[in-house]
């Protein structure tokens, strides 16, 4: 835009320059050819009245052509009556002829010239006396180009400086549009602190304004949301209460301690939902995660608990995770969380008995990807359903979760067909951060 406006303002301006100049140029040529001229015919007259003064005395009359010669840039060339030539050797021509008769005018000159002819009448009509002054093409055009060179260089520098006040123009709106643009960015990155300084003309200032006022009315809703995510959890609490009561009284050690081990980790995650709620962080706003764990110990350490399950339903549950570390751009909550969200689909959306595997395979960059893969009819068209859609029971929120940890540590979730034709759901997750 700053480029557009400059050169508009050059384009513009060079118009108007060359509309002014062209014509006060041929203005300027002509008027020095007349003065040229008038010079010319004020030497012509001032001879002719010396001339006349001195009529029939020749001598006199060489003398005064050889003075006006030595004065004059001009050449003056003298025709008088007995025919001789006076001055510089011009030889007679038509217009001496015609000048003999009295008359004075100006003819064409050798090379772009022009001829003052002038006829000085003594007593005797017939002995007239032509006084010819020759002025060169030079002296018609004499300081013609200097000022052509001046009126050129005034000409660039109108339109420089035309320029230079429209790019300072121009800055005036582009600098603020540029951090009105900086921070429109900055709050699509999830920086939804960022303000605007209303600055430039009055409607650019007002843009800005209303980008503040709309930074504000997103920041109200995310608070609110977070809120309402939070006291919504926080009820969760009642009932988790007296499902622990209830647990406490069962006969049996074991199942008492397998259902308080669950309810407490239920509680752990109700825990952390309302802490991620009402104190999210920048890097959470922008979609980073700031945590770190060991893949292959979150899926050993979960399948100790779905194995169980998965034996109640007569499925059989192969587990391949190699040895070593496998460390990852995620927290271990939020690891667990996924893993438990895709085998639980596996269980509650695939006949009974269909087994099913888990595996961890490393990716590129560092990264491990984590496979879980069924035996059963496969996700519909093999792709991965939108946010909040789901062809079951279920909210369709399960894969939306694993797909925003595994792109929150730089990763990413695809969805395919396993080798016995059911669906194959791969989360790779990114190495953790930098210290």
């Amino acid at each position: 835009m700053r480029a557009r406006l400059a050169l508009t303002a050059a384009a513009v301006t060079t118009m108007i320059v060359l509309a002014f100049c062209i014509p006060l140029g041929r203005l300027i040529q002509v008027v020095a050819a007349n003065r040229a001229l008038e010079a010319a015919k004020l030497e012509s007259r001032s001879l002719a009245g010396a001339i006349s003064a001195v009529s029939g005395q020749t001598a006199t009359v060489a003398e005064l052509v050889e003075q006006a010669n030595a004065d004059s840039p001009r050449p003056i060339t003298v025709y008088p009556p007995d025919g001789t030539v006076l001055g510089p050797p011009v030889p007679v021509d038509a217009e001496v002829e015609l000048a003999r008769q009295g008359r004075s005018f100006t003819a064409a000159g050798p090379n772009g010239g022009r001829d003052i002819l002038v006829g000085v009448v003594g007593p005797d009509p017939k002995a007239t006396t032509v006084i010819r002054v020759r002025v060169a093409a030079s002296l018609l055009s004499g300081g013609v180009q200097r000022a052509w060179a001046i009126l050129a260089a005034i000409a660039v520098f109108v339109v420089v400086v035309a320029v230079a006040l429209a790019d300072r123009l121009a800055l005036s709106i582009v600098r603020p549009m540029g951090e009105l643009l900086s921070v429109t960015r900055r709050l699509q990155s999830g920086e939804v602190e960022s303000r605007v300084s209303p600055a430039g003309p009055p409607e650019v200032a007002e843009v800005g304004r209303a980008v503040n006022g709309l930074a504000d009315r997103i920041d109200e809703l995310l608070a609110a949301e977070r809120e309402k995510a939070a006291d919504l959890s926080h009820q969760l609490r009642t009932p988790l209460t007296v499902l622990r009561l209830d647990g406490e009284r069962l006969a049996s050690a074991d199942d008492r301690l397998l259902i308080t081990r669950d309810i407490d980790r239920l509680e752990q995650v109700v825990t952390r939902v309302i802490k991620e709620s009402r104190h999210s962080s920048r890097h959470q706003a922008a979609g980073r995660s700031q945590g770190s764990c060991d893949l292959g110990e979150v899926v050993r350490n979960r399948l100790a608990f779905w194995s169980i399950l998965a034996s109640g339903e007569n499925r059989q549950c192969r587990t391949d995770v190699p040895t070593g570390p496998q460390p990852v751009g995620a927290a271990q909550g939020e690891l667990e969380v996924c893993l438990d969200a895709l085998i639980n689909n596996v269980l509650a959306h695939t006949p009974g008995g269909t087994p099913f595997s888990v595996e961890v395979i490393p990716a590129s960059g560092r990264s491990w990807t984590l496979v879980v893969q069924d035996a059963g009819p496969g996700l519909p068209g093999s792709a991965l359903p939108r946010r909040g859609a789901s062809g079951g029971s279920g909210t369709g929120l399960g894969l939306d979760i694993v797909r925003r940890t595994a792109e929150a540590s730089g990763g990413r979730l695809t969805a395919g067909r396993s080798t016995d034709g059911g669906a194959r759901i791969e989360a790779t997750f990114g190495p953790p951060p930098e210290r």
